[in-house]
């Protein structure tokens, strides 16, 4: 549970409502992991915002195995992450398929087959939840789990007053996410990834997703790689040579 200077807002019962799974956490090692281009999917522009903004609480939609929520953490060290993820099922299979993809294997180069066939032994022996939390072991004092998808998990947050000030998106590719975002906490930041993400049909749903909402609701788009970020009408878009959409 976060220490007393940090739990505002209600999140101490949040805390205690969402405890993290029973384990031992000195068992086995953790690892960082998450399919960001091999560190180059853009999210220093989350990581500007969030030094630049002075963010104190955000919320992650859709964590995966706590890769991204990793650098959101050390980012600074006043950030409380709210990680929301349903971690179902066992991706076991899905992580050891991954590192026989010819694009997304660069993601794992760095380990030998000795150790990603042990990640892979574990995430089935321990599954999803108790692996990825294993990973951000070191700030649990500062990373709160909710096993929640979107749009449920803006509602929960919002009945238990908690708002949090940027919201970073990166789930189910859905309109009505941003929507509810928006609707619920207007002053939040809104970001996230997948911009150059196709469905089958070779569309760019997420991005859009994005530019139809930043249309209708007057927003600046900064896009750089896979990561956006929504730049409200009140406020300059900061100096940078990424993308302006």
């Amino acid at each position: 549970m976060p220490p007393p200077s940090r739990i505002n807002l209600g999140l101490r019962p949040l805390c205690r409502d969402n405890p993290w799974p029973e384990f031992d956490y000195g068992e086995i090692e953790p690892f960082e992991f998450s399919l960001d281009s091999g560190g180059h999917a853009g999210r220093e522009l989350i990581v500007d915002v969030i030094r630049a903004r002075n963010i104190d609480l955000m919320l992650e939609v859709g964590c995966f195995l706590c890769g991204s929520a990793l650098q959101w953490l050390r980012t600074s060290d006043t950030l409380t992450v709210i990680g929301a993820d349903p971690w179902e099922g066992n991706w076991g299979t899905y992580f050891e398929s991954l590192s026989r993809d010819p694009v997304r294997a660069r993601a794992m180069n760095r380990w030998t087959e000795e150790q990603i066939a042990t990640m892979v032994h574990n995430l089935r022996r321990f599954g999803n939840f108790s692996i990825a939390l294993n990973n951000v072991r070191q700030y649990k004092t500062r990373f709160i789990p909710v096993r929640r998808r979107a749009p449920e998990v803006f509602y929960y947050l919002r009945d238990r007053r908690i708002e949090p000030k940027l919201i970073y998106i990166d789930a189910d590719k859905k309109r009505e996410d941003l929507d509810v975002a928006r609707e619920l906490f207007p002053n939040a930041v809104l970001c996230g990834d997948d911009w150059l993400w196709a469905d089958n049909s070779g569309v760019l749903r997420m991005q859009e997703h994005v530019k139809a909402f930043a249309g209708e609701h007057n927003y600046t788009i900064k896009a750089s790689r896979q990561t956006w970020l929504l730049i409200a009408p009140e406020f300059e878009p900061a100096k940078s040579d990424d993308a302006v959409v």
